[in-house]
């Protein structure tokens, strides 16, 4: 009679014959793909043969002993036990708590706090359009032109009064011709000022871009200056994250291959208790088995 046994990971040959309560000699035979006694591998399947078959092999091979075997087989083995753990020091928990508080200190996205306005100074440099004058758009050629219509025609009066005096108080055709020519002459008098006005005009229309750019150039400085020290701000996350991280990564790296260090010497002191105690067991039957041929000898 026999019953399967899937491997888990720790199992051993011997934690299995105790269970089971048969010899480890008897899995071996019953198990082919066992080469060598010390290692079995996680996830193999292996046959537990149980029953009165292993029973009675287990009885014929240890005999008087029996007794004892069954009362060690409830205690584990010295060589089983102080298998080494892996667990993080308090520094490196401090460490790394250290990284994950820097993680979410993450710097965002820069966000330029003049945008808003250089956009505005662009729309209205984009929206000014190409320059035009209207002079009867021009407050101050309306002004002018009031001023100098108004001399003009007073001009004019006076220079009709001065020819009808001369005329004896009548009007003439040269009071009246005279008097336009005065109110001419202020006429012209205005119309010299108009490039002087239009110059004046196209003065302020250069004025206003210049000025919008003037802005633009401040504001795009100051955006400037601003990203850069933005990415001063990041490069000295960026310097102190990569210390820690660099910290934390050694001394993880250190304390995992000391806990493997760790293993790999326990492992190889629990084979070495083992085939210690397989050799003292094997003692113990080969005593046990010539003491059963000496009795059947003499008796």
């Amino acid at each position: 009679m026999a019953i399967t046994h899937k491997v888990k990971w720790g199992d051993t040959l011997w934690d299995l014959s105790r269970k089971y309560g048969v010899t480890i000699d008897a899995i071996v035979k019953a198990n082919k793909q066992i080469k060598d006694p010390h290692w079995i591998y996680t996830g193999d399947t292996l046959i537990i043969p149980t029953g009165s078959s292993s029973g009675s092999s287990s009885g014929s091979s240890s005999g008087g002993s029996s007794g004892s075997s069954g009362s060690s087989a409830s205690k584990t083995a010295s060589y089983e036990t102080g298998k080494p753990t892996y667990k993080p020091s308090g520094s490196l928990s401090d460490l790394e708590k250290q990284l994950k508080k820097l993680e979410s200190q993450r710097p965002g996205e820069y966000n330029s706090q003049y945008s808003d306005q250089i956009s505005a100074i662009v729309d209205q440099i984009l929206n000014q359009g190409e320059f035009s004058y209207d002079l009867s758009a021009d407050p101050v050629y309306q002004q002018y032109r009031t001023q100098y219509m108004q001399a003009g025609q007073l001009a004019m009066r006076d220079t009709q009064g001065q020819a009808a005096a001369l005329t004896g108080g009548y009007g003439s055709s040269y009071g009246v011709t005279a008097g336009s020519q005065a109110y001419s002459q202020y006429l012209t008098q205005l119309s010299e000022r108009v490039p002087e006005l239009y110059n004046a005009a196209y003065s302020r229309y250069q004025g206003e871009q210049e000025r919008y750019l003037n802005q633009m150039n401040a504001l795009l400085k100051m955006d400037e200056q601003a990203y850069s020290q933005y990415r001063d701000q990041v490069s000295d996350y960026q310097k102190q994250l990569d210390y820690y991280k660099s910290r934390y990564e050694e001394q993880r790296d250190q304390e995992y291959k000391e806990y493997l260090e760790k293993l790999e010497a326990w492992q190889e002191d629990r084979d070495y208790g083992y085939q210690k105690d397989q050799d003292k067991k094997k003692q113990s039957q080969w005593e046990e088995e010539m003491r059963l041929k000496w009795n059947q000898l003499w008796n």
